[in-house]
């Protein structure tokens, strides 16, 4: 992808119907974010703290005298929705979309300007037919589109990441010190949006190292050109002084023991949907044609550029640590969305770089596009969700390829059950659901006590709508000890042996097999209720998707005995930190929201600013002292 200058250019159409196309390209890109907009739940979590910021609080989850916590992980995000409430009066639940979408279009333009700079292996600049259609296989790529909305930091993210990226790969005469300066710049508000940035900041100062010690910068110049990450060094002294933390609390509440089956199967389903599996094979033959030209000449060319170099370090780093330490990400392909524009930019290059000509990048770049249906088309037939989340394709698709769709149902049911890669439209649903108690911000007037407190696992929603009033995080996400707490589990384990006479009490039919129905009773007995309702349909349909190998319809008894691992002991992103005993009983959470009206009970004993500071430092001291931490 490296601009260096052209020998000649060839098939280069009127800058008039350029600058049409990439207009029509701007406008469906819009179009088609906007059509797919929604906002989820986690968002308003941000809401919170702008707000609280916006009434003079700080960026806070519970005002003071609660001791700060980070439960946000996007501060430039946060900076952006803050200003914008503050200068023109929107608040972010209504301006998040559109401050995501501007981020968006950055985006496509740091795109389209890398797309019609891409050469030939001889250094000739490639047709614009080329560029525009490289482009326009990033703007149609439902990933590319769906996160440009979200009430999220990902299209902030996203754009900064991509074009640190994609500068990274601008000719080595072209690397001056408006180059490293707009380097540091990219990779500054990669690291104030999402603490992922780090590692830009990481790589743009090695690599600036690097050619300090091999005298190819001048130290003055050089130093003046990082400026920019003095203010991430800022960042990181407040965000220390402030919250007591180098990294966000969410850190520590989300990221427990490394979980590479989860992420493999993450990354797996992304490479299904988005054509990454031609994208391996093109890589693996142009890596294999550098080499058998001349392996030193191919190290040579590394040596001569190391931006371009750490840049495919940085994001085959950041993709490993999601894959295998992370496990993924609790939104749909969230982490992996900045990969969309650069698997579709290097597929072009790489093309282009085997063989000479416009043919092989083109053909290279449609066969990725038209790969990438698979997400579209996973849309299409899941529009009518249920609000479990988990609607199967398999049986909606010809025989033929209906091997490899239960394979992929397979995987999207285990991740589902584990809160890993919910779509987009599922939070879109959780969201109106949430929304129901509350259909607007909501103040607790008659008060007992000076701090009334509601406590919740989803608390989006109730954190916005409930602005005065204290809220507790049972996940942990704003919440310190919760998110220190070690992982424990709940209730004895689903054994096979456990399992097998309530299996076999539910085979009503006697014929070897557990059919929905009988499913349903199996899953009532086991949790002493009806087996009825949104969650026994749930779980039916997440076994059946998993566990049923020899019929679609139905469990054999065999298979049946082994969902107490789905069902017992599952690890759950975001979701495994649990609030010590007798913690939630310490703060006596009083407000209840009801119709519309959110009202608080009286403690037994006040909550006062006194206790608050105690039961903080009591909690505090008990959870560095608890095994496993």
């Amino acid at each position: 992808m490296t601009d260096t200058p052209p020998a000649t250019d060839h098939g280069k159409p009127s800058r008039r119907a350029r600058w049409l196309v990439l207009g029509v390209l701007l406008l469906a890109t819009i179009a088609g974010a906007w059509q797919l907009a929604f906002l989820c739940d986690d968002a308003f979590i941000t809401f919170r703290y702008v707000s609280n910021a916006h009434d003079g609080l700080g960026l806070v989850w519970n005002a003071p005298p609660f001791a700060p916590v980070e439960g946000y992980t996007g501060f430039l995000w946060a900076m952006l929705l803050w200003a914008t409430w503050s200068w023109f009066g929107v608040e972010p639940p209504a301006a998040a979309n559109v401050l995501s979408l501007l981020c968006g279009v950055v985006q496509f333009a740091i795109v389209a300007a890398a797309a019609l700079r891409l050469r030939a292996r001889d250094g000739t600049r490639l047709p614009d037919a080329a560029g525009l259609l490289a482009l326009a296989a990033i703007a149609g790529n439902r990933t590319f589109l769906q996160w440009m909305t979200s009430g999220l930091e990902t299209a902030l993210f996203d754009a900064a990441f991509v074009g640190w990226v994609l500068h990274a790969f601008r000719a080595p005469e072209r690397r001056g010190a408006a180059w490293l300066a707009t380097w540091s710049a990219a990779a500054a508000i990669a690291a104030l949006t999402r603490p992922d940035g780090l590692l830009l900041v990481a790589a743009t100062v090695a690599v600036a190292a690097l050619a300090l010690v091999r005298r190819r910068r001048r130290p003055w110049p050089t130093l003046l050109c990082l400026a920019p990450l003095l203010t991430v060094v800022a960042h990181l002294v407040w965000r220390r002084s402030f919250y007591g933390e180098w990294l966000p609390n969410t850190y520590y509440a989300k990221v427990t023991a490394p979980w590479p089956e989860a992420g493999l199967r993450y990354f797996a389903s992304f490479a299904v949907e988005h054509g990454v599996w031609l994208w391996l094979p093109l890589a693996a033959l142009w890596l294999g044609v550098e080499c058998t030209r001349s392996v030193r000449g191919a190290l040579r060319i590394v040596a001569g550029n190391l931006p371009a170099a750490a840049a495919v370090a940085a994001t085959l780093f950041h993709l490993g640590y999601y894959v295998f330490r992370v496990g993924g990400d609790h939104f749909e392909y969230r982490v992996f969305s900045h990969l969309v524009p650069l698997g579709v930019l290097s597929a072009a290059a790489m093309a282009a770089d085997l063989r000479n000509g416009a043919r092989a990048p083109i053909v290279a770049v449609a066969c990725l596009w038209l790969a990438s249906g698979v997400g579209w088309l996973h849309l299409a037939l899941t529009r009518d969700m249920p609000v479990h989340g988990f609607k199967p394709v398999a049986p909606q698709l010809p025989a033929i390829v209906r091997p490899l769709a239960r394979w992929f149902d397979r995987q999207q049911a285990w991740l589902l059950f584990r809160n890993i890669g919910l779509r987009c439209n599922h939070h879109a649903l959780l969201l109106e659901r949430f929304q129901q108690p509350f259909p607007r911000r909501l103040h607790v007037t008659d008060r007992p006590d000076p701090f009334p407190m509601f406590a919740t696992g989803a608390v989006g929603t109730p954190g916005w709508c409930l602005p005065d009033c204290a809220v507790l995080d049972l996940h942990g996400l704003n919440d310190w000890v919760i998110a220190r707490t070690p992982v424990h589990g709940f209730g004895p384990p689903l054994t096979s042996e456990r399992l097998r006479p309530l299996i076999a009490a539910a085979d009503l039919q006697n014929d070897g097999y557990l059919d929905a129905g009988e499913l349903h009773a199996a899953i009532g007995a086991l949790s002493g209720g009806t087996g009825q309702g949104d969650a026994a349909d749930y779980l039916v349909s997440i076994v059946l998707a998993i566990y049923a190998h020899e019929r679609p319809d139905a469990l054999t008894l065999a298979e049946a005995e082994g969902i107490g691992d789905s069902l017992g002991g599952a690890r759950s992103m975001a979701h495994e930190r649990h609030p010590p005993d007798g913690y939630v009983e310490a703060w006596a959470p009083n407000v209840v929201v009801h119709d519309g009206v959110a009202t608080a009970r009286a403690r037994e004993v006040p909550l006062t600013a006194e206790r608050v500071r105690a039961i903080e430092a009591e909690w505090r001291d008990k959870v560095r002292t608890l095994p496993g931490r």
